[in-house]
């Protein structure tokens, strides 16, 4: 089980959250304590698993991807273990970017991203449709971000 958070616990999360790059020494005045609390609190909270990993926000578009679509993917079932095979073959592939597991009229919701519309086309026709357990697949995609990827509210 997990521990409560406490108020600090919670400021350390929201800054950290939103610029996973500041130093200890910036963080704990951020947050109004010393730094060597600072940093044992930060420890714990990822010990804890508060906090998973840290990375940086890319620019799709300066990095070439002009195309990022959602993917809607229906699954048919086959022998045993095609779900287990099919998981490390969308993991291999490096244009998704997330994989959902979904309930309803979908499987899988992928994130995807292409340099183009060829690109595209080439991903979802000669590698995404010919997977074993994959019979239908619809993309939707991205006119413009609205509300771009934003991290988790930290509750009160």
């Amino acid at each position: 089980m997990r521990r409560n958070l406490t108020n600090s616990d919670k400021r350390i999360l929201r800054v950290v959250q939103e610029e996973g790059r500041i130093t200890n020494a910036a963080l704990a005045e951020r947050v109004g304590l010393a730094a060597s609390p600072c940093l044992r609190r930060l420890k714990a909270l990822e010990e804890d698993g508060f906090v998973s990993r840290y990375r940086a926000q890319l620019d799709a578009k300066a990095l070439g991807y002009a195309i990022e679509a959602f993917v809607m993917v229906k699954l048919e079932q086959s022998e045993p273990g095609w779900r287990t095979r099919l998981v490390e073959r969308l993991n291999a592939l490096e244009e998704v970017l997330a994989c959902y597991a979904m309930a309803g009229e979908i499987d899988l919701l992928l994130h995807v991203v292409a340099t183009d519309m060829d690109a595209y086309g080439e991903f979802s026709m000669n590698r995404l449709l010919t997977m074993p357990g994959v019979a239908d697949v619809r993309t939707s995609f991205v006119l413009s971000t609205i509300t771009p990827p934003r991290g988790l509210p930290i509750p009160d």
